[in-house]
């Protein structure tokens, strides 16, 4: 048992290092375009919050409640991938095996790694993504903004718990990162370097999670539709680009309306509605900490209309704050108050840089809304709407922090002007004195 538990310490010592370094190498990588992104100290921050509560729930002995059977399902399927050559067709993700088993197998089969290593590169993955998006932050409102944001999203308390779960999740957040880090170099000036990163993004996504893929591949041609339109007087470019993402709209168009045929909704959506929403079934512990909500009906277009906005709302505030009978309701919860004071400020900074608000934050919005359709349409409980929901506040605090450092700039501006004026007019005034003097 010592030598397990030194085994154990010694792969978490390992695993730390290796997303210590990491993450400062990709840190150094970004300040050097970005000299003044001086985000060090809350990133090291994160990653320790991350670590202490993964250990705290895990000694604890809640891990399961809170966490979820998921988790052994994955390890299960990790477990068998690693056990196969890499030879072995199992390596690539398909409908038996997700990225994010195949990335457990990796560090089973190469290392050996426990579950409390495994959690460490969770929290690696996901903070890797959170960079990226502080990184996008800077590239859209200056360095203030990307210090605020950095200390923000370290301190945002359901993604310091999420980050280190063994599930979905942490790809899903690196998936997002890149594509609002490709996605700003696409808005600001039309790089289609920009465009890679967004295709890895949702190629990460697809492979983890694959109708969150395709929402975001949705949203990222919609952005890239945008750019170039708002860039084509600037960039020869512009207008091949807008033509091509036409293209590939149109060419997809009779799969969308397959897709969302009634035939095509009753055999894949409403069956994992009707599952998930089913009050008798018990997943991960008591039935009552995912807050079974209530069912609706997503067989035809119409219904996905008329029913899609309950849901998003399902998403964005259940569980609601005086929901707190457990331990799973009262973490959700306090999610929720997060969420409230996130909108309120959101609303505020929006009417105060109304006119400009999309041009200022397309790269955070048009992903993000389309994740919200995506999760509101599979949600089925609100434990599990509670995690699908971090991603949506990663977004959201992105987009909140940006609109705010711009509404400041420009009321620091509305002020210095007038003062201006008054100080040329002192001046002119000064200079009369002094002709009538002589």
């Amino acid at each position: 048992m010592a030598d397990e538990t030194l085994y154990d310490v010694g792969c978490v010592l390992l695993a730390t290092l290796l997303v210590g370094f990491s993450l400062r190498a990709v840190v150094l990588r970004l300040r050097r375009r970005r000299p003044d992104l001086a985000i060090g100290a809350p990133v090291a921050l994160a990653v320790a919050l991350r670590m202490l509560a993964a250990a705290a729930v895990s000694i604890s002995g809640i891990g399961v409640t809170l966490r979820g059977g998921d988790e052994g399902t994955f390890l299960r399927g990790a477990s068998e991938v690693a056990a196969s050559g890499f030879d072995s067709g199992l390596w690539l993700p398909g409908d038996a095996h997700r990225l994010h088993e195949i990335v457990f197998a990796l560090q089973i089969k190469l290392g050996d790694f426990p579950g409390s290593a495994l959690r460490v590169i969770q929290i690696g993955i996901a903070m890797l993504g959170i960079v990226l998006v502080v990184a996008a932050i800077h590239d859209l409102a200056g360095p203030r903004a990307a210090r605020l944001g950095a200390w923000v999203l370290a301190l945002e308390p359901a993604s310091i718990f999420f980050n280190s779960i063994l599930h979905r999740e942490p790809l899903l957040v690196l998936a997002s990162g890149l594509v609002v880090f490709g996605g700003v170099k696409i808005w600001v000036r039309l790089d289609l370097s920009g465009a890679l990163l967004l295709a890895l993004g949702c190629a990460i996504a697809l492979a983890t999670r694959p109708y969150a893929g395709w929402f975001l591949i949705t949203g990222g041609l919609l952005l890239l539709l945008h750019a170039s339109l708002r860039h084509r007087s600037t960039e020869w470019r512009a207008v091949p680009v807008a033509y091509a993402v036409a293209i590939v709209g149109i060419a997809a168009t009779p799969a969308v309306l397959n897709l969302t045929s009634r035939a095509s909704l009753e055999r894949n959506l409403q069956p994992s509605q009707d599952f998930n929403t089913d009050p008798s079934r018990v997943r991960g512990g008591s039935n009552s900490n995912n807050l079974s909500l209530e069912r609706v009906d997503l067989s035809t277009r119409s219904d996905l209309v008329e029913n899609l906005p309950a849901r998003v709302r399902d998403v964005v505030l259940r569980p609601y704050p005086w929901q707190v009978q457990n331990t799973s309701q009262q973490l959700g919860a306090i999610g929720t108050l997060v969420v409230l004071a996130a909108i309120c400020l959101l609303l505020g900074y929006a009417r105060r840089t109304r006119g400009s608000s999309l041009a200022l934050t397309a790269p955070f919005v048009y992903p993000g809304i389309f994740l919200l359709i995506a999760y509101a349409l599979s949600v089925g409980n609100a434990g599990t709407g509670f995690r699908y929901r971090t991603h949506l506040v990663l977004l959201g605090l992105a987009t909140l922090i940006v609109l705010r450092e711009h509404a400041l700039r420009s009321e620091a501006a509305t002020v210095a002007r007038p003062r201006r004026a008054w100080e040329r007019g002192g001046i002119r005034g000064r200079l009369g004195i002094e002709r009538l003097d002589r």
